[in-house]
């Protein structure tokens, strides 16, 4: 019986078709829908605080101090998780899931410790909601910058546990890929709230 000759010129088979990035598609319009509440809060207290700083007043009650301690030390810490995140999908997407594990769990132990940051940041204020027009804006803009950090770690954790059900590797990471998005652009927010509110204060 004569074998099956192929010829040497055949095309390849076609690869397997990929899936539409629906997840990550949807994740970028959420992640720019949030940028854009946080962001416009923030200018509503910048252009606030212009207009009392225009008057003559002051923003904040003279016994408060805005510390610059506990804004820059948030700063530092999203920056560093942006790498660990960054890290996690780059080990995904090379089926190697012991370094993944460790970047996701730097990534929330960072995003703990952001928010840890920011309670302490509102203990040191002792700030009245209603002392003044700024301080309540304040709490506004950075309360939904908190929010937002928050749903960016949990997003990450229920990929982290899609993650340990073996869902997402190789070219099949798209769902961690959308939650480093996510991150990104809660660590690319914060860093205009800090140079906003810290360092122009």
């Amino acid at each position: 019986m004569a074998g099956t000759t192929v010829s040497p010129l055949a095309a390849p088979p076609a690869p397997p078709a990929r899936r539409p990035r629906v997840l990550f598609t949807a994740t970028s319009f959420a992640a720019v829908g949030s940028a854009l509440v946080v962001l416009t809060t923030l200018a509503v207290y910048l252009q606030v605080r212009a207009d009392f700083l225009a008057s003559g007043a002051t923003t904040l009650p003279d016994d408060v101090l805005l510390p610059l301690t506990p804004g820059g030390m948030g700063m530092v810490t999203l920056a560093m998780s942006a790498v660990t995140v960054s890290w996690a999908v780059w080990a995904l997407r090379r089926n190697d899931r012991p370094h993944a594990y460790v970047a996701l769990g730097l990534t929330l132990v960072l995003g703990i410790a952001f928010v840890n940051a920011t309670v302490y940041l509102y203990q040191q204020l002792a700030l009245p909601l209603t002392a003044s027009a700024t301080g309540g804006l304040l709490y506004i803009v950075t309360g939904t910058h908190l929010v937002m950090v928050v749903v960016g770690m949990l997003y990450l954790a229920v990929m982290a546990f899609h993650a340990l059900g073996g869902q997402l590797t190789g070219r099949d990471a798209e769902g961690m890929s959308a939650a480093a998005l996510y991150w990104y652009v809660t660590v690319a927010v914060y860093s205009a709230i800090y140079y906003g509110i810290y360092i122009t204060k």
